[in-house]
């Protein structure tokens, strides 16, 4: 009927009613779309599996991706089981991307972009994943050093000795980054055995020192007011640099860097003597040699046989590192426990002192901490200046508060960890003021 209204009317009539009818059918396919569009968009949506609630989805996807983050994975390392989050592993997740992709799945973004999401007829959404490559790297670094074991050699008639174990650095990284990528919760890294080799005859003499077993660094000032403690740290680090300690054998740091005199090229600086009060005497600042010294062992697994803990707060190191010597009282040894020789590396040089405790092979995985347990509150000490107006008053020192320390070091030998804990006394430095005495007449 259309096509004889048509044909029977005129040529401008018939292409209005043509326009009109093409208008028509235009309209009712938009319409069929946004239809179907808005039937696509009011579809239950998910991410990783979990569907998402009703509304702008952003909060809710953010959240999903902080619980992403925040589960752990168990990771198979032969001796040890670790777990770690998928955060700390380098993990990464573009979360921006997939906001912007929910919310175009629920009909909240531009048309075009909208028309291309149902064009994808998808509504199980995925996370735009990605992992920090260092980050990854870092942390197989660390778990090899932590989860790696050494083995202990036979004798040499073939008894005694443990297998060791090994892990390949590249393949662990891999395994961890396809870990990362996938829903995977359970990592098996490359783990091999190595059996324990036979323990060689070796002397002092033919000792290997090319691993730090353990180092510690610390900063001083290197010129200006403090050219005389300088002086003395870098003195007594040249001392200590050589020194050998045989396997299980002992080290003195008063018996390697001797008397602290000024023959011996020790010069006046800044010490503290009784009651933690700062005076002038020969030889300051050798304690901040002793206390990195103190400090490589410690991280190194040595044993402290003797220590002595400052009477105020180190400002180069942490409370529980550091370490007061004064000859020949106070002393700091330290105890050799591997089966190789160990030669200190001491270098004190434009205001960096570092102590390198070098050996056969690196030291095992080191925690340590300290807990405050008590603390002693400074008093106050007066001292009478008749020179000063009465009433008048001076600070000569602040003093400082004392407490009572607990320290505590876990070492992970391969066969097995040691913790250990020790009490550490500061004692109190009190408070020094000088108040006058002095009468003051007054004027007729």
């Amino acid at each position: 009927m259309v096509s004889l209204y048509l044909a029977r009317a005129g040529p401008s009539h018939a292409r209005r009613i043509g326009a009109g009818v093409g208008a028509l059918v235009l309209i009712v396919g938009v319409g069929a779309f946004v239809h179907q569009l808005a039937d696509f968009e009011a579809r239950p949506l998910s991410i990783a599996g979990v569907q998402l609630p009703e509304g702008d989805p952003e909060a809710f996807v953010r959240q999903l991706a902080l619980a992403w983050y925040e589960t752990e994975l168990s990771i198979d390392a032969g001796p040890q089981i670790v777990r770690a989050t998928r955060r700390e592993l380098g993990g990464r997740l573009d979360v921006d991307a997939s906001v912007e992709e929910a919310r175009l799945a629920r009909g909240m973004g531009p048309l075009t972009s909208r028309v291309f999401a149902f064009a994808t007829r998808e509504r199980q959404l995925t996370w735009h994943r990605g992992v920090h490559d260092q980050e990854t790297t870092a942390f197989t670094e660390e778990l090899r050093r932590r989860t790696v074991i050494d083995p202990e050699p036979r004798s040499q008639d073939g008894e005694g000795g443990r297998p060791g174990t090994s892990l390949n650095l590249v393949g662990a990284t891999r395994a961890i980054t396809e870990a990362l990528r996938s829903d995977a919760l359970v990592v098996a890294l490359p783990v091999r055995r190595l059996e324990p080799p036979t323990r060689p005859h070796r002397s002092r003499q033919s000792a290997r020192f090319t691993e730090v077993v353990s180092a510690h660094e610390t900063r001083y000032q290197s010129g200006g007011t403090l050219s005389g403690r300088a002086q003395n740290i870098e003195l007594a680090a040249r001392h200590l640099d050589g020194a050998v300690i045989a396997p299980h054998g002992e080290l003195s740091f008063n018996a390697v860097v001797g008397e602290r005199t000024f023959e011996r090229g020790f010069a006046p600086a800044t010490e503290l003597a009784g009651g933690g009060r700062r005076t002038e005497g020969i030889g300051g600042g050798v304690c901040q040699v002793a206390a990195t010294l103190h400090a490589a062992a410690f991280f190194g697994g040595f044993e402290i046989p003797e220590h002595h803990p400052h009477t105020r707060n180190s400002t180069y190191i942490p409370a529980g590192l550091d370490s007061a010597v004064s000859w020949p009282n106070k002393d700091v040894r330290i105890r050799n426990p591997y089966e190789f020789h160990i030669r200190i590396r001491a270098t004190a040089y434009r205001g960096t002192l570092r102590v390198e405790l070098m050996g056969a092979r690196r030291a095992p995985r080191v925690e340590w901490n300290t807990q405050v347990i008590r603390r002693i509150q400074r008093g106050t000490e007066r001292e009478v200046d008749p020179n000063m107006p009465l009433g008048s008053e001076e600070v000569l020192d602040e003093g400082e508060d004392g407490s009572v320390m607990e320290r505590t070091r876990t070492v992970d030998w391969p066969r097995g960890a040691v913790t250990e804990t020790a009490t550490l006394r500061y004692p109190l430095v009190t408070r020094l003021v000088r108040v006058g005495s002095q009468s003051v007449r007054e004027s007729e």
